[in-house]
């Protein structure tokens, strides 16, 4: 009996010390990183991409982020991926994990539908 105790502790220290967690910044009904004449963009548009994901993440090493990740940089590459430059129903997160001293991840993530608007790109 005295054997578990230690055992359970440890494993209770190891899996707090590997915690992450998800904060949910909100939901968008339009987001974008670039300007958008909406008076002419049509949001019906069969040129949409649905369920684009885009990520912005970047590894901790030791202690020290590698960079800097940003909303903005999750918009872009979910822009990007769905080939357009506005973003309906879209769900924006932040996550992150960290193994102390070892290594982590942190970043953004944003979720929805890809439409474009601009017939010039």
């Amino acid at each position: 009996m005295i054997r578990r105790r230690p055992s359970a502790l440890l494993v209770a220290i190891l899996l707090g010390a590997t915690a992450g967690c998800s904060v949910h910044h909100g939901d968008f009904t339009v987001l974008s990183d670039v300007l958008v004449d909406l008076s002419r963009a049509d949001l019906s548009s069969p040129d949409r991409a649905r369920g684009v994901v885009g990520e912005d993440v970047t590894d901790i090493v030791l202690f020290v982020p590698r960079s800097t990740p940003s909303l903005e940089g999750a918009i872009r590459d979910a822009l990007r991926k769905g080939g357009g430059d506005l973003m309906t129903d879209v769900t924006v997160t932040s996550h992150g994990w960290y193994l102390p001293l070892i290594w982590g991840r942190v970043g953004w993530r944003v979720e929805g539908d890809v439409v474009k608007t601009r017939r010039n790109r």
